[in-house]
């Protein structure tokens, strides 16, 4: 059971293309809202016949851009739902999630090698909804990289180093998370990218974690991007599956 409870934390790590920030700001005076539309998460316990089930909607994060290389933003969880399903009783919690401030800076870049990389600190602020999230506060620094191959296509990266309450709420441990993507535009608005991410903590060596996923893109307008991702977990501590639906809205 415990593995089931933990599971979610690793998987859901940057709520945060898909998962990997990149170092892109936003113009001063103008605001970019990230929003996680509609996530699902299932984990199965294949010891016993246990199911959790997390359900996470209009997860968001809106940036406000102050100067050419420098963000500033908001996130918060509107609703979250769990579900454990657990030897033939069924118990949910649902509430408000947590909220993160956080900022970024572009710290370099390069117009003529396509290349850019920033730095973002945050913090996360607890929700007094009983059962959501762990009542604690956490923080951390995530450094993206990104790099455009040639029209149309990209790869990033992110390194990430976050301070989570352990297993044992008696204590932090530290947590080092890494993922890479690549992105490709098809035809017309439509795009198509491959992820991978890997988490490790101080908790354990048997703290691994990963994900492979795939997903597609489709652009509305130079502003409006729809965006849907399947990963698959890996690692005793991943969510088996999380789907994700993407909103990205620039204004």
């Amino acid at each position: 059971m415990k593995k089931l409870l933990t599971a979610l934390v690793f998987a859901t790590a940057p709520l945060v293309a898909q998962v990997t920030e990149t170092p892109t700001t936003i113009e001063p005076g103008k605001f970019f809202l990230r929003m996680d539309a509609v996530t699902v998460g299932v984990n199965r316990d294949t010891t016993e016949p246990n199911r959790y089930t997390a359900l996470g909607l209009a997860s968001s994060i809106l940036s406000i851009g102050m100067t050419e290389n420098t963000d500033v933003q908001v996130g918060a969880q509107f609703f979250v739902r769990s579900t454990y399903q657990f030897r033939g009783t069924r118990s949910s919690r649902s509430g408000w999630g947590d909220t993160s401030l956080r900022t970024k800076w572009r710290f370099w870049r390069d117009d003529k090698a396509g290349a850019s990389a920033a730095v973002i600190p945050f913090v996360k602020i607890p929700s007094k909804a009983s059962g959501i999230g762990n009542n604690h506060m956490e923080g951390g620094v995530i450094v993206p990289w990104l790099k455009t191959l040639g029209p149309g296509s990209e790869v990033g990266a992110m390194a990430e180093w976050d301070v989570v309450r352990n297993d044992n709420n008696d204590g932090y441990d530290s947590r080092w998370f890494a993922s890479a993507y690549v992105r490709q535009h098809i035809v017309g608005g439509f795009g198509a990218y491959a992820e991978s991410t890997l988490a490790v903590s101080s908790a354990s060596s048997s703290s691994f974690a990963g994900s492979l996923g795939v997903g597609v893109t489709f652009d509305f307008t130079k502003r409006a991007q729809l965006d849907y991702g399947l990963s698959r977990g890996l690692g005793g501590r991943a969510t088996d599956w999380v789907n994700v639906l993407r909103l990205r809205w620039s204004f």
